[in-house]
């Protein structure tokens, strides 16, 4: 049986090792979340740098260029180059999403993609295609992820 004077003691010891497993856990949950973030912003730089994708980018700057927005350009585009169109949308679409929830290094993705976010925000976002109804929301999703990683709305979630 257990004295009354060692039951502070345990209880005490019992409730240091809770402590001590719960702390462990939270540092292990932290660090895996951490490397996920890291490993899906990787995967995002090389999906975007693929030379697939490049082809992709390639074609579908010259669809955008050609017509006055986004919305037009897609309704124009027929066979590789609507498909280009619907990738690079798909893609910037699914940064936007995966950014707004937090699965995403904010930093680490502003240095890696920040460059192409001008230059893509022209093209897609600012001739005419954010009031669009079809293609509006989305590309009102892609327009803020650009300001995330030009900095213009604040920093960008980590």
């Amino acid at each position: 049986m257990i004295s009354a004077s060692m039951m502070p003691q345990l209880l005490l010891t019992f409730c240091g090792a809770l402590f001590g497993a719960l702390l462990g856990g939270a540092v292990s949950w932290s660090r895996a979340r951490r490397e996920r973030r890291l490993k899906l912003t990787l995967d995002l730089y090389a999906e975007f740098h693929a030379p697939a994708f490049n082809h992709i980018r390639i074609c579908a700057h010259e669809a955008l260029i050609a017509a006055n927005d986004m919305p037009a350009a897609y309704a124009a585009a027929t066979g590789e180059a609507k498909d280009a169109i619907a990738s690079i949308i798909h893609f910037w679409e699914k940064v936007a999403l995966m950014l707004r929830v937090g699965a995403l290094d904010g930093v680490l993705l502003r240095r890696f993609l920040g460059q192409y976010a001008g230059w893509w925000r022209a093209t897609l976002c600012e001739r005419g295609g954010l009031d669009d109804a079809e293609w509006g929301a989305t590309l009102r999703e892609i327009d803020w992820l650009f300001n995330r990683l030009k900095g213009r709305s604040g920093a960008p979630r980590r």
